[in-house]
């Protein structure tokens, strides 16, 4: 059954209404560049509010490993995404550490997951690749890339344009392990909007339900 997990968390109230939806994983950004960037102290606020949820994701992106370790451990992070050129030593240093840690790869054409064997992580997250930006984009890359590999169903996080529209589509089509949103369910960047978000899970978990019946 395919997880879900809302991206780009800055507000409690949003954070809640993900949860009580039905959301498996709740990201916050702490990448300075991002403009779905939460300060810790505002992370601390919400984290506390949400104590009984387990399955946190703190964003980075080419940070020093003492900074992302600091705030890990200041928020009790046990899920750390790297969403940069982290190497394969950079990301099992982490996971040395007892981190789960999810490494994002960028898709924009068959060379993108070259790399993809020397990573030894919890899960992958794929993206779409743009020149302008990391993510968020709002822009879903081309599918047909990553049909029928053996990793998808089991480790992916995809991500990249999703949104209420063509969740279900690829849900069928990809059957990852998750799927990760954010700009698809805001009404501006970092703020989720209600109904979208509402008919983002309704559509996802429909899915679910018709995959549920099947088996």
């Amino acid at each position: 059954m395919t997880r879900v997990k809302i991206c780009g968390n800055t507000n409690y109230e949003q954070a809640r209404l993900a949860v009580e939806l039905g959301a498996d994983y709740l990201g916050f950004i702490f990448v300075p560049s991002s403009k779905r960037v939460i300060t810790i102290e505002r992370a601390e606020e919400i984290l506390a509010k949400l104590s009984d949820f387990p399955n946190i994701v703190g964003v980075f992106c080419n940070q020093p490993k003492k900074e992302v370790e600091q705030i890990a451990t200041r928020l009790g992070l046990k899920f750390l995404q790297f969403h940069g050129e982290e190497t394969a030593l950079y990301c099992d240093a982490f996971m040395q550490k007892g981190f789960e840690v999810i490494k994002t790869f960028h898709v924009k054409d068959a060379m993108s997951l070259k790399r993809i064997d020397e990573y030894n992580v919890s899960a992958f997250l794929f993206d779409t690749y743009t020149h302008s930006e990391k993510g968020g984009s709002g822009i879903a890359f081309d599918w047909r890339l990553i049909e029928d590999k053996p990793y998808v169903h089991d480790k992916l996080f995809l991500a990249g344009g999703l949104n209420p529209e063509n969740v279900a589509k690829a849900i069928e089509k990809i059957q990852p392990f998750a799927v990760d949103v954010a700009s698809g369910v805001e009404s501006a960047p970092g703020i989720k909007d209600p109904k979208r978000l509402q008919a983002f899970f309704k559509m996802a978990q429909g899915v679910k339900r018709d995959y549920e019946r099947k088996t």
